[in-house]
């Protein structure tokens, strides 16, 4: 892995230097699939500048007190969040949406409860793969993905097809991660299993039950007409924003998004979808997400909760 810049030479630089406040409100850690700890999320954020990064990893909240340790030794503001996949059917056809919670409640009971759930169904799905994949000649058991799981709330490991796929290269059974999933594991592939998924209001009633915002991650990657007939359903069910600003998200999407948003009378946030080196390159800082939209998710989160 290459080697990171130390926040505290940045600090030293750039401590108080006036420049525009800048936030990355999707970023994935090594409690799920990123390749990041939470405290190397942390670090690489402030060799970056940014003010605030908000944790949102898969089905899972451990990475973020690990995460608001070291973001208060820094200075960096860290939200808590979470991001949940649902699957969403229309008109015959099912696309998987992805649901991030914000300013979630993260030591909740009942919340845990659910974590648990999800991680069961993870662990089911992971040996339904691995079971295909012997089919294929590719013998890959459940030891050999332990050195690359992260425990869950469960004490069940979290497994996802990232950890299948670096079983498989270390195996030598493929020579890249994209090599894995564009042959096997992939969305379609011969290998794939779908994931036992919420409809996208459980989604949103999850979220609302751990007291945060419901934001809509990148639906600009779903058929547009579709994902614009969903959005305005899920307001209806306390949709509280979409992620318009995303590196996928091109400026047409950006723009019809923005006046869905405006139209709706709902947030408009964005973030990276900052996966480490898990896609290749690190795409945290490569966009400019502006402070003020982390204000009015603030204040929008202050008013649902009565404040």
């Amino acid at each position: 892995m290459t080697a990171l810049k130390t926040p505290e030479s940045y600090l030293k630089n750039h401590r108080n230097r006036d420049v525009m406040k800048k936030v990355d409100l999707h970023v994935h850690t090594n409690k799920s699939d990123g390749t990041f700890s939470p405290e190397e999320a942390v670090d690489y954020a402030c060799t970056l500048g940014l003010s605030a990064i908000a944790i949102t990893d898969h089905d899972t909240v451990l990475g973020i007190q690990p995460a608001m340790v070291r973001g208060d030794k820094y200075g960096i503001e860290i939200i808590p969040g979470i991001e949940i996949s649902a699957e969403w059917v229309e008109n015959g056809v099912e696309l998987e949406v992805h649901m991030l919670g914000y300013f979630i409640d993260h030591r909740n009971s009942g919340f845990q409860k659910r974590l648990y759930e999800l991680s069961n169904l993870r662990m089911k799905r992971a040996e339904i793969i691995l079971g295909k994949l012997r089919g294929h000649n590719i013998k890959i058991d459940m030891d050999e993905l332990k050195e690359f799981l992260q425990p869950s709330e469960s004490g069940t490991p979290w497994v996802g097809r990232l950890h299948i796929a670096q079983a498989m290269v270390k195996k030598g059974c493929v020579k890249s991660i994209n090599r894995a999933f564009d042959q096997y594991i992939g969305n379609g592939k011969c290998c794939y299993v779908p994931k036992h998924q919420l409809t996208p209001e459980g989604a949103v009633q999850m979220i609302k039950e751990m007291k945060g915002l419901a934001v809509i991650a990148h639906p600009g990657l779903l058929n547009q007409e579709f994902s614009a007939s969903l959005i305005r359903r899920l307001v209806k069910n306390g949709l509280d924003g979409i992620e318009i600003y995303y590196p996928e998200h091109s400026p047409t999407t950006i723009r019809n998004m923005e006046m869905l948003a405006a139209e709706n009378s709902i947030l408009a946030t964005g973030g990276t979808d900052c996966h480490g080196f898990a896609k290749g390159n690190i795409l945290m800082g490569t966009l400019d997400v502006p402070y003020e939209l982390l204000e009015k998710m603030k204040e929008r989160h202050s008013r649902a909760q009565g404040g």
